[in-house]
């Protein structure tokens, strides 16, 4: 029996050998495919959407507060922080981008809940940011966004954001409506102040 065995593996030392090469390789890739999975589950994964905030309440009367606020959902399986210096403003063609201190750094605004930075983000938890005020807003739109020049106002169509976490990672922000109905609205104020004073 045991000769019958010796002769077996004498006969297929090849295959044998061959065998155990595969076991190894399919041991390493799958050690690798596991640790780029984890990696994966465990990087950085966030969503980001700036809108205008109303604050609505009866202590205020009619024209109540506006806001540019931005909503930070963290989509990952690890706590994201979120450092003082969060939120960029950025224009296509131009180089840099515009950093924005967040309003609720600070507690000037009485309807603006204060918050002490970085804030921390828990899994599958979102976080809602006040960036400035409608009318610091529209400043800077004029000043820095709009332009103008013909180009400079179509370039301003194309402003977008940018929201950067505590370890150095880059997202997206989706802009909502409002804040493209705002620039509009800047750009049309400053299209007719100009044919005002060509007139």
């Amino acid at each position: 029996m045991l000769g019958d065995l010796e002769e077996f593996f004498k006969a297929h030392q090849y295959t044998v050998a061959a065998l155990g090469v595969l076991g190894t390789f399919s041991a390493v890739t799958i050690s690798l495919i596991v640790a780029l999975v984890s990696q994966r589950a465990s990087r950085t994964r966030i969503k980001a959407r700036a809108a205008m905030s109303i604050i609505m309440h009866d202590t205020i009367g009619p024209n109540y507060p506006t806001y540019v606020t931005v909503d930070i959902t963290n989509l990952g399986i690890v706590s994201v922080e979120i450092p003082m210096s969060f939120f960029f403003w950025r224009l296509p063609f131009k180089p840099g981008f515009f950093l924005v201190t967040p309003m609720d750094y600070s507690n000037e605004d009485p309807w603006v809940p204060q918050k002490r930075y970085p804030i921390e983000i828990k899994p599958r938890t979102s976080q809602s940011f006040y960036l400035s005020g409608i009318d610091l807003f529209c400043q800077l739109a004029q000043e820095k966004f709009v332009g103008q020049t013909f180009l400079e106002r179509l370039r301003s169509r194309f402003l977008g954001a940018m929201v950067r976490t505590s370890d150095g990672k880059m997202f997206d922000v989706r802009l909502d409506k409002s804040i493209r109905d705002e620039l509009r609205k800047v750009r049309n104020e400053l299209a007719k102040a100009d044919k005002t004073n060509s007139s």
